[in-house]
């Protein structure tokens, strides 16, 4: 066999009379296998080089292989026996040397090949627990510190140029589907009986809220008949808000954003923040639909103007073109561009004041807008505001015409985080819309478009979930490998170095990270940067102490915290006396039918799992009890909507089967044209402290599951700067 040859600068040619072949694993310094069937030479590597061409031939063999490939040539005319040592694993994340001994046989026939280099690489986090060895101390060393922070940058800085790059490429049909983020999401029963008036998030405005639960049960196979078979966890779901979200359209995020989905910045028209209010107005009038009874949808007397074709000094105002529609279209367009409410979507009356529908928005900017529009304007200011279905169609129709195929979706995940931007005292920022080179689609309606339509319910609930939503978001950031103590040098090469450098208009990248790390929320993440929440979810990341929620794993199919997990192997470490505390922590939450633990039901308020272990001896009844006990686990069964006949509906979610999102095999075949260095700035330790205060304060605030004596004083929270 010839070496293993890359052609850097210029082609090369390899030539081979004899040779030998390794039957087991060969390993180039960047980790190859070589596998040799007959005629098919196949090559590949931890960094995702693939065989591409093979051929065979007699006698004597050449190969050029051309610029910026590897290739090699095997042959084996004469029997030969090889020994050697290989390396087995992935350069610069471990592995081991191995021993082979190989033979190849007598033969005339000559394999060659040539490889293809994957511009990914094969992206995989680091694992940043090995760092810790056996430390069991939340101080770490400054050189275990540093090598967490050099492997968390080499990750993320590759990450930050496949974003970056993927931004500049355009967007693709998955990203733009927000149905691959529907898994057990339940569908919105808004009729329910436990009804709740109360401030919702960090506003102190009122919210309409109705109680559901979530139910979660022991897996049947690892029951050892000291924990609960089932748990219920109650929650609120947000069906009515006393105040809309106000909203603004500005030059920000995607403003560049075109119709044309390859190539993102371009002169085609965008109507992104106009679709997004279409679809407010469609999810509330769905909502109001749903209630029934009081419920009603209303016009206001703020309107936007009509314009005809020959409308004087167009550089004032933002012409919106509707074409020829039916009056009360054209009605609905001049609610929906209006300034301030232009339409309201009551959901119920109540002695506190009237409660809106949770996507009623009110513009507060003064961008002017006029609608063009073929027809006489009603003068009736009577007419009844359109049905869900009836907004709906005229929104498809206003796409089609000015050809906004990959900005129709988007816009629904732009309405959908509406109630997170309230939830989070927000006010929701819209791109500018831009109206040149418009255009319009003659085939068929999309059926994705029409599956969004039947899909609302399911949406909308996700919609009502804020914490839920910011949850999900963060959870992008959120890496089951990294322990509490290691949080800030694991984020700030990304949130500071990578993401902190640009001013809030120009967070596109964030989104396209979110699209990598979480590919079936994609369409949210690109949704929720377009309408200027970006800001807001680095906020929450940068402090090491974001939100969470324990149903948004299931609903989403995005992990986003350590109890998300089980764990692998026995509960007890190697030396028996210690058990892993994040396992502590994992069973002290467990329900038990032997000792009160209430006090944890509700586990920790960071995602990030505690450090180190703990000794058996020093642990609760109700923890010991399963040292020597298989893998216990709670998986989602379903939900609970409470009806209004009194009766109790479990419903299972959109799909319990993970829908296809966008395969990480694509990000694979993308060739990095470029590669961006970011500057290195100090880093400090407060996201590690704040992680690490929280999760430990979680777990002694009960005062049951372990005495203190195990970790604080010289080498616990007291040392790291937090004292518990």
């Amino acid at each position: 066999m010839s070496t293993i040859t890359h052609a850097n600068e210029a082609p090369v040619t390899l030539a081979i009379q004899s040779g030998q072949m390794i039957a087991n694993s060969v390993t180039t310094g960047v980790s190859s296998d070589v596998t040799l069937i007959e005629d098919f030479l196949s090559l590949t590597t931890s960094i995702s080089y693939q065989h591409t061409t093979t051929s065979t031939i007699t006698g004597t063999v050449t190969m050029t292989i051309p610029k910026g490939k590897w290739g090699a040539i095997v042959s084996n005319p004469l029997t030969h026996r090889s020994r050697g040592y290989v390396f087995n694993g992935e350069p610069g994340n471990g592995g081991t040397f191995e021993y082979y001994q190989a033979d190849s046989y007598e033969d005339t026939s000559y394999t060659y090949g040539e490889v293809n280099e994957k511009g990914d690489r094969s992206i995989r986090p680091p694992q940043l627990s090995l760092i810790l060895r056996d430390n069991n101390v939340l101080q770490l060393e400054e050189q275990q510190i540093q090598d967490a922070l050099e492997k968390s940058r080499e990750y993320w800085y590759q990450i930050a140029n496949l974003a970056f790059q993927l931004r500049d490429t355009g967007l693709i049909p998955e990203f733009t589907n927000p149905r691959f983020a529907l898994h057990r999401t339940p569908k919105l029963q808004a009729r329910s009986e436990r009804l709740h008036i109360r401030p919702y998030g960090m506003t102190p405005i009122l919210s309409l809220c109705c109680e559901a639960s979530s139910i979660w049960t022991l897996s049947g196979d690892q029951d050892c008949g000291k924990l609960k078979k089932q748990k219920s966890h109650p929650t609120l779901i947000q069906v009515g808000t006393a105040a809309a979200t106000t909203f603004s359209f500005t030059e920000g995020a995607f403003s560049s954003l075109s119709s044309d989905t390859s190539e993102e910045h371009s002169d085609g028209p965008n109507y992104l923040g106009i679709l997004a209010l279409g679809w407010c107005y469609v999810l509330s009038a769905r909502l109001v639909e749903m209630r029934g009874g009081e419920s009603s949808m209303q016009y206001t007397s703020f309107q936007t103007e009509y314009s005809d074709e020959s409308l004087p000094n167009v550089s004032q105002a933002h012409i919106v073109d509707i074409r020829k529609v039916d009056k009360s279209v054209a009605r609905w367009w001049s609610a929906l561009l209006a300034l301030n409410e232009g339409w309201k979507a009551r959901v119920k009356q109540t002695p506190q004041g009237d409660f809106q529908a949770p996507w009623s928005v009110s513009r507060t900017c003064e961008t002017q807008f006029s609608i063009k529009y073929k027809g006489a304007p009603s003068s009736n200011h009577d007419l009844v505001p359109l049905s869900s279905g009836s907004a709906f169609e005229a929104l498809v129709e206003f796409a089609r015409l000015h050809g906004l195929q990959s900005q129709f979706l988007i816009a629904l995940t732009m309405a959908l985080i509406i109630p997170t931007h309230k939830y989070y005292k927000q006010s929701a920022k819209l791109p500018l819309p831009r109206a040149s080179g418009a255009k319009s689609i003659e085939t068929p309606m999309d059926a994705e478009w029409e599956k969004s339509k039947e899909d609302l319910p399911y949406y909308m609930t996700l919609s009502c979930s804020p914490e839920v939503m910011m949850s999900t978001f963060c959870g992008a950031f959120w890496e089951h490998d990294v322990p509490c103590n290691l949080v800030s040098p694991w984020l700030h090469p990304i949130i500071n170095e990578v993401l902190g450098a640009f001013p809030e208009n120009e967070l596109e990248v964030l989104a396209f990270i979110g699209v990598i790390r979480q590919p079936c929320f994609s369409a949210f993440w690109i949704g929720a940067v377009a309408s200027g929440l970006g800001p807001q979810i680095l906020h929450r990341v940068r402090e090491g102490r974001p939100p969470v929620d324990a149903v948004a794993f299931p609903w989403t199919g995005c992990p986003q915290r350590f109890l998300d997990f089980a764990g692998s192997g026995p509960y007890a470490c190697k030396d028996r006396n210690y058990i892993l505390r994040e396992d502590v922590w994992r069973l002290t939450h467990y329900p038990s039918t032997e000792e009160d633990n209430e006090g944890y039901q509700h586990g920790p308020r960071v995602p990030w799992a505690p450090c180190g272990a703990s000794l058996t001896n020093d642990c609760a009844l109700y923890v010991t009890a399963h040292v020597d006990c298989p893998r216990h686990t709670y998986k989602y069964d379903h939900w609970e909507w409470y009806l209004p006949d009194g009766t109790t509906m479990q419903d299972r979610g959109f799909s319990e089967q993970v829908t296809p999102a966008v395969s990480e095999g694509r990000f694979d075949n993308i060739q990095l044209k470029t590669r961006r260095d970011f500057r290195q700035t100090k880093m400090d330790q407060e996201a590690s402290r704040e992680a690490s205060g929280q999760v430990f304060l979680w777990y002694f605030s009960v005062g049951k599951a372990c005495p203190r004596r195990s970790f604080t004083r010289k080498n616990g929270l007291r040392k790291y700067g937090k004292t518990i």
